[in-house]
């Protein structure tokens, strides 16, 4: 997911523990990024965007979430009948 854009850049120092050094490294040798600092902002954004998809759902109504819900079964059914079909 490569959602950095030519935009400016800040640079900042930060202490991390070991064992967070070693996840950031790993996610960047596994993603195949350039950077520990790519790694890191990619990781943020991520996690950015989960925060905001689950601050959407939290603030459904229970009608949307309803509707949600039959959306995502129809979606799914769909998916295993025509996986099913060829």
């Amino acid at each position: 997911m490569r959602h950095r854009a030519d935009r400016n850049r800040k640079k900042v120092s930060i202490t991390l523990a070991p064992d967070m050094v070693k996840r950031v490294t790993e996610y960047q040798q596994d993603a195949g990024l350039p950077s520990f600092s790519a790694a890191l902002e990619e990781m943020l954004w991520r996690h950015a965007m989960e925060e905001k998809e689950k601050a959407y759902y939290l603030g459904m109504s229970a009608e949307e979430r309803s509707e949600q819900e039959a959306w995502t079964k129809f979606a799914t059914d769909q998916f295993f009948k025509v996986s099913r079909e060829g």
